[in-house]
């Protein structure tokens, strides 16, 4: 599937982090493997790593395969190769390794839908696959005030970032006391307020995870 789109692709030579590669390569010990590298921004959308200007318009769209790509992203286990560091994540498809590397982690929650409290999931439609919104579930990292959220074991990581645009929506729910030094306590919602209860396993994902850094 993933040889097909990428066929008319050109196996331009491209540098990331000071690591070379070609978009398509063989691995040495396997010529009938095909590599490909993939990069996976703050907004959830997703790039050929080497795409110069990455946008809306360069992005992948195809809900197909957005579905079929980050529902088989998997911890990188290559660690034979030097693509461990840099693409923490690969996506298989056969013959196929689809290395992957993000902004934060590698899955981010696109869209809210209100009337219903469900999230879209790195822009694959609600109709495909969506996630059921609980307050008491979000997790705020302290050091940047990114929000994240809970996902199925079934994803790897097991969490997502709230795409900036929804999470300041949800930030102006959240409740704060003077005792909580800047981490909110609790989020108002609908009427009702959730209390945000500390989760060792959430917390643990995030801080393993999130590759996010605030720039000096």
């Amino acid at each position: 599937m993933f040889l097909s789109i990428l066929s008319s692709v050109n196996k331009v030579k491209c540098c990331t982090r000071f690591l070379s590669y070609v978009q398509g390569q063989a691995p040495p010990d396997r010529s009938d493997v095909r590599e490909y590298f993939y990069y996976i921004d703050s907004f959830g959308q997703l790039f050929l790593d080497d795409t110069r200007f990455k946008n809306f318009t360069s992005c992948y769209k195809d809900p197909k395969f957005l579905h079929f790509f980050f529902t088989r992203l998997q911890a990188n286990s290559h660690n034979d190769r030097p693509y461990f560091a840099v693409f923490p994540y690969v996506s298989l498809c056969g013959r196929e390794r689809n290395f992957v590397r993000c902004a934060d982690v590698p899955f981010v929650l696109t869209r809210f839908f209100d009337e219903s409290d469900r999230f879209e999931l790195c822009h694959i439609p609600a109709a495909i696959l969506s996630v059921q919104f609980e307050p008491k579930k979000l997790y705020v990292k302290a050091d940047t005030g990114r929000i994240y959220y809970p996902i199925a074991d079934k994803f790897h990581t097991g969490i997502a970032l709230i795409k900036d645009a929804i999470a300041e929506r949800l930030s102006s729910h959240l409740i704060y006391d003077d005792k909580s030094d800047g981490v909110p306590t609790g989020i108002e919602w609908k009427g009702k307020i959730h209390q945000l209860k500390k989760d060792d396993r959430i917390e643990k994902a995030v801080y393993e995870h999130s590759r996010f850094e605030f720039c000096e």
